[in-house]
């Protein structure tokens, strides 16, 4: 058998080709694998989503309810509403003024739009909501806050 000899370049680029094959065959499989994993990984189940889903609805409604629960307190704080006085509904109507929403409220006798403005989005400050207005559905005005 003859012995091929190949010069010093030719070997070296050989030894550049064999580092550059090993490093696809190994490499390449572990990147694949690596971006699975990423996309598995970083991707919310089913579940995961609707708890999500179901976490920021609960919040929303727990804030309208604090939003009316607020303006009649602040209401019949004032003496304008009944101290018995109830709301109708628990979720406010927004109104054509950015921040200001209605709620409806009443007693057995009689009902009540309190409008009322909110500054701020957090609800355990008593002062993120103020009231603006209470009104009977017939346009009876009982209460306007000035300016």
């Amino acid at each position: 058998m003859s012995e091929i000899t190949l010069q010093p370049q030719t070997r070296r680029w050989l030894a550049w080709e064999w580092r550059i094959a090993l490093i696809t065959v190994v490499g390449g499989p572990l990147v694949a694998i690596a971006a699975i994993a990423y996309v598995h990984f970083t991707t919310p189940s089913p579940e995961q989503a609707e708890a999500a889903r179901r976490a920021q609805l609960t919040a929303v409604v727990q804030t309208a309810t604090q939003i009316c629960t607020q303006a009649l307190a602040a209401a019949k704080d004032y003496g304008i509403v009944p101290s018995y006085a109830g709301l109708a509904s628990m979720f406010p109507t927004a109104t054509q003024v950015k921040g200001r929403y209605v709620c409806a409220g009443g007693t057995n006798v009689t009902r009540y739009n309190i409008a009322v403005d909110l500054f701020c989005r957090e609800m355990k400050n008593p002062r993120c909501v103020a009231l603006y207005s209470v009104t009977q559905p017939d346009g009876t005005v009982l209460y306007r806050r000035r300016g």
